[in-house]
């Protein structure tokens, strides 16, 4: 299920992001935006996501709130798709020029390696926080302590999105609202359904519940 959620996200997100046209493409550029420093460092902190959009595949034990986590991914990942589709935003012009970076650091190299990778569109909201915030808030519902430590990894992200160039402010702003309301709409049930997820309270709670939430 992970698997083909993570296949789905990639090939959708790549499709859209070759097959755009720059000349449709919008910009949400703010003074804000301008007054953020580029941060070739921050490359770093911005690949996280990799590994974080991962995070809950690890940490959740139960099957039940697994299958919700999935549809959460699915929801946010359906419309952040129709988005870039229906209105699509470029940082061709936030972004330096590939060639002015200095590719003799190992983070200037890993950015112009991102930004031929990473398509300038698809940006608006932008899936690198709001798959991270999602999985920050996926991992806090089944135990306090696992959000609390994605936490530090997810305002990494949020930071890292701007100082890389690749998106602007307002498309982290739409992203974390987007990740509080589907996991609002379908994890949070199964939160006020039951504590935390627990080893034991699964094991004690078998033999009278087949399924839970």
């Amino acid at each position: 299920m992970a698997l083909a959620l993570l296949a789905a996200m990639i090939l959708g997100y790549e499709l859209l992001g070759w097959t755009r046209d720059p000349a449709a493409a919008h910009e949400l550029r703010t003074s804000l935006d301008d007054a953020i420093p580029f941060r070739a460092a921050s490359v770093f902190a911005y690949s996280w996501v990799y590994t974080s959009m991962l995070f809950p595949a690890f940490v959740i034990r139960s099957e039940a709130l697994f299958r919700r986590v999935a549809t959460a991914y699915g929801l946010v990942l359906a419309v952040s798709l129709t988005c870039f589709a229906a209105w699509p935003v470029t940082s061709l012009g936030l972004r330096p020029p590939v060639d002015s970076i200095d590719a003799s650091t190992f983070a200037g190299w890993a950015v112009r390696l991102t930004y031929r990778i990473d398509p300038p569109y698809n940006l608006f909201p932008s899936l690198h926080l709001s798959i991270a915030t999602l999985a920050a808030l996926c991992a806090w519902t089944a135990r306090r302590l696992y959000g609390l430590l994605a936490m530090p990894v997810v305002a990494g992200i949020a930071v890292s999105i701007c100082t890389m160039k690749q998106h602007f402010v307002v498309d982290g702003l739409v992203a974390i609202p987007l990740a509080v309301l589907a996991w609002a709409l379908v994890i949070r049930p199964f939160n006020r359904d039951r504590p935390p997820d627990d080893e034991l309270c699964d094991f004690l709670c078998a033999g009278g519940r087949s399924e839970i939430g």
